[in-house]
């Protein structure tokens, strides 16, 4: 049976509702989130309430990996996008284009790809499902290292809270099985 992940992004919480930076570690939203059906052999979550609540609706009891954790923000934290392009026009142009700046002090999304992209890629999945729950940004930042994609595409891919990102490791790599913005209760 071949390896395979599903990188589910936490359900939505006021900070995603807010579009602000960071947020994990508020409640969830649990509207709509009912557990998984069929087999999945491993769970695994980002150390924040959001993804552990969400791992939990969903069935799981996860194994918390501190490397999927959000990424830091710095002193954007908790602001929001509008609040950024007013307060600092110029950084957030910045961190939109580059993805190795840190306007706000913290960590540079490239920085975030290749944090994740090592542990999606040195973690002993086993064979068959295995479940991921981590932000949405987090959920992004592995679909472009999965795709070896310039870090630039992480603004091209849009996954919701409750978005799922499908993964299958071939022999080069790993391969892209689906995407979906939102996860259906069927899946």
């Amino acid at each position: 049976m071949p390896v395979r992940l599903a990188v589910i992004a936490h359900a939505p919480t006021r900070s995603t509702a807010r579009a602000a930076f960071g947020g994990g570690d508020e409640l969830i939203r649990p509207k709509g989130v009912r557990p998984l059906r069929g087999r999945v052999e491993r769970w695994v979550s980002g150390p924040e309430s959001a993804c552990m609540s969400t791992a939990s609706r969903l069935g799981g009891d996860p194994q918390v990996l501190d490397d999927l954790r959000g990424c830091d923000f710095g002193s954007w934290s908790g602001r929001t996008l509008s609040e950024m392009s007013a307060a600092d026009p110029f950084g957030l142009a910045d961190w939109l284009e580059d993805p190795a700046a840190t306007p706000h002090g913290g960590e540079s999304l490239l920085q975030l790809i290749g944090r994740v992209g090592s542990v999606v890629d040195e973690y002993a999945w086993p064979d068959g499902l295995s479940i991921a729950v981590v932000g949405p940004l987090v959920a992004r930042a592995i679909a472009v290292h999965a795709l070896s994609v310039a870090a630039e595409s992480i603004f091209r891919i849009d996954v919701s809270p409750l978005g799922r990102v499908l993964l299958s490791r071939a022999t080069s790599g790993w391969r892209l099985q689906a995407l979906d913005r939102r996860l259906s209760s069927a899946s």
